[in-house]
């Protein structure tokens, strides 16, 4: 009666067989020592682990120490042998192949980095290449709900499906929805730019240019929607006048002169306001650049003047949040989005046609996304009451109602559209 496996369970020969769940691969490993060497063998399941294990501690336990080919089956040792009969035949050894195809597999495998260690490089060189912080801003905030979607995963194991699962599970609109995909995009991008890939698996999920033109074509109705009307304009500017008037210059510089109203309305100082022209510092403007506004609207002079004259000390604005939701309130509709810059851009492309000065006034590059994006938002009539609004003049009428009156400087001289 050979010896009792059960006698060595406990020891340290038995510790040397064991099992290891390769979660990433989908196998249990087998692993034992064997010639101061530690070998392995893969299973699907843990039951043919188990049993493979129970195998060899009874062949340590009688004392036989197994050849590593004992565990393979018949087709597996059939396989290795015309692997190598083909190679003796072609003159090479068959560990000159695997040698070769490993380093192969080297250099063609990009290296496996987490895509939370992958997304802080890329915000890293976006804030090193100069995008402002709100860019920054609204990058992370996409960047890090993908990578919670994705947590415990490498980036190049990251397929197409899964920015395609990280989309399709939010309760998005499909312009925002390309906006994601744009930010995905350009975040592998920068990991293609590192060698952390070998393709960009968002070009695939991106939709046609047909596609595209038609969500960009959504987007350009739903600009017409948040262009506020002259009374929505007369409205907040009056209640604003009459109830918070330390308020009065953000609504002011946001419809009159385009300043974009989270930052740079905000963080604009008093020194930087003139009857002449605005100064935009780079800290507060978004692409990091300071811009001029000018020249001035006369109606926003006149707004300039006003406030000056009042004694008023706007900046800090405190508490803006809660003020301006008292504000908004008088219009008893949803606020649209950015409605006070999109209205100012409207008014002012369509009353002047000039597609350059509005651009630059709004901080734009070129005057292409002014083209697609306001032409035809508002009307000339509908303009022209616009630059009309001035401070109210406590009549219940405002001043102005001559448009020729305002003597709009040479610069607001038309150009061809």
């Amino acid at each position: 009666m050979g010896p009792n496996p059960r006698y060595i369970y406990g020891t340290s020969v038995a510790q040397s067989v064991f099992i290891r769940h390769r979660k990433g691969r989908g196998v249990y490993q087998l692993c034992w020592k064997e010639q101061g060497r530690e070998r392995t063998k893969s299973f699907k399941t843990r039951h043919e682990a188990e049993q493979e294990k129970h195998r060899r501690l009874q062949l340590i336990a009688q004392g036989c120490t197994p050849e590593p080919f004992d565990g393979l089956s018949t087709r597996e040792k059939r396989d290795l042998f015309f692997l190598h009969d083909r190679a003796i035949n072609n003159g090479y050894h068959l560990w000159d192949a695997v040698q070769t195809h490993e380093k192969f597999l080297s250099n063609e495998r990009p290296p496996a980095v987490e895509i939370s260690e992958a997304v802080a490089m890329c915000l890293q060189d976006k804030e090193a290449e100069g995008d402002s912080p709100r860019t920054l801003q609204s990058l992370r905030s996409v960047l890090y709900r993908f990578a919670a979607h994705c947590s415990g995963k490498a980036l190049c194991d990251v397929k197409t499906a899964d920015a395609v699962a990280f989309v399709d599970g939010m309760d998005i609109s499909l312009r925002t929805r390309l906006g994601y995909l744009g930010d995905l995009r350009t975040f592998y991008s920068c990991a293609l730019k590192k060698c952390l890939l070998k393709n960009n698996p968002i070009n695939e999920a991106m939709p046609g240019k047909a596609t595209r033109r038609r969500i960009m074509q959504a987007k350009r109705t739903r600009r017409m929607e948040q262009v506020l009307s002259v009374e929505e304009c007369h409205l907040l500017l009056n209640w604003t006048e009459k109830n918070d008037p330390d308020l009065l210059v953000y609504p002011v510089l946001c419809l009159f002169a385009g300043l974009r109203p989270e930052q740079e309305a905000t963080g604009i100082d008093w020194p930087s306001i003139t009857i002449s022209h605005i100064t935009v510092d780079a800290t507060i403007a978004k692409d990091g650049e300071t811009r001029i506004i000018e020249p001035l609207t006369p109606n926003l002079v006149e707004w300039i003047r006003f406030i000056d004259s009042k004694g008023l000390n706007p900046f800090p604005l405190r508490n803006l949040r809660r003020r301006w939701d008292r504000v908004k309130q008088v219009l008893d509709r949803k606020w649209p989005h950015d409605a006070m810059r999109h209205s100012y851009a409207s008014y002012h492309f369509a009353m002047f046609g000039n597609a350059g000065l509005t651009a630059k006034n709004l901080g734009h590059p070129d005057t292409t996304l002014l083209r697609k994006d306001y032409n035809g938002a508002a009307t000339k009539v509908e303009a022209g009451r616009f630059w009309k609004i001035l401070p109210w003049s406590g009549s219940g009428n405002y001043p102005c109602n001559d448009l020729d009156s305002l003597n709009y400087p040479i610069q607001y001289q038309s150009e061809q559209i």
